[in-house]
Formats: C-alpha cells, structure tokens, sequence
C-alpha cells in the first residue's frame, strides 16, 4: 500500500514553485484567500499502475505572475494561451512530481487547462484522495491527487 502524506505533498508544491520560479509558498496552515472568481485550473492524467489526475488551481492573478517570469515577460503583455502553457507546465511538473511518489510504472498525459470565471472542475468517477491548499503572493493554490475509483487505494494518511 502506499501512502501520499500531506508532507509529502506540501514538499513537492514547494519545491515547484521554490525551484522553478523563485516563489515562496506558504504552508496550508496560515491564512489562505478565498478561491478567486477568475480561477485557471491544469490537471495531467496518470496512468499505469496507479490511475487518476492531479489538479492545481490558481487565481488568474497568479497565472499572470507565473507566466510572467517563466516568459520574461510583462504579466498584462501575457496572452491566455502563454497563460494556459504555463499553467500546464505547472501541472506537468506538479502531476510527475506526485507520479514518482505512486505505484508505478505510471505514464502523464499532456496538461490540460481549464478557465473561466466561477466554474467548477470534477473529476467523474474519481475520489480525492488528497488536497492541499497554499497562499503564494496572496493568492490561493489549491493541489488535489484524484484517483480513479476502479482502482481505489489508501492514499491519505
């Protein structure tokens, strides 16, 4: 059986956002903003060994700022297609980091994203088996690991 902790799971979404961008994130414990009304949410598949889809969701605020340093660029030059690439890049990252950590072997989908004002994003036929939320430059990141019933393990600890 193996078990993904909430440990486990801070440490790698720090660790993404430290390494790759230079943000700090703050840990789920202290005060986290409200989900925001403009929301952008990537997901990657995982399949193999262990089957469900890890989600990150973020303000378009912070898509904004994530996209503008991993492009050099200005956050209102940004178009919503260099937002969804980097938001995707996220997910990729965040998705294999969670993948290492499973049963395996495992293979990624390519990211997808999603965005729009006040949507919902679900995952039919998968349970979330862990859920995490983080503050980073005053907007929330919500990170959930969903496996896919059929295969339902004892992930959460």
């Amino acid at each position: 059986m193996t078990v993904l902790t909430d440990s486990d799971l801070r440490d790698l979404v720090e660790s993404v956002w430290v390494l790759t961008l230079g943000f700090d994130v703050l840990d789920p414990a202290g005060s986290i903003p409200p989900p925001p009304d403009d929301t952008l949410c990537g997901c990657v598949h995982v399949s193999g060994a262990w089957n469900g889809l890890v989600s990150v969701r973020v303000s378009e605020t912070l898509a904004r700022n994530v996209a503008a340093t991993m492009f050099e660029m200005s956050a209102d030059a940004l178009s919503v297609e260099e937002l969804h690439d980097a938001l995707g890049e996220i997910a990729n990252m965040t998705g294999g980091s969670v993948k290492a950590l499973l049963p395996g072997p495992s293979h990624l989908s390519l990211p997808s994203v999603v965005s729009g004002h006040q949507f919902a994003f679900n995952s039919p036929g998968g349970v979330v088996v862990k859920e995490l939320s983080f503050q980073c430059h005053g907007s929330r990141i919500t990170v959930q690991v969903i496996e896919a019933r059929s295969a339902a393990r004892a992930l959460s600890a």
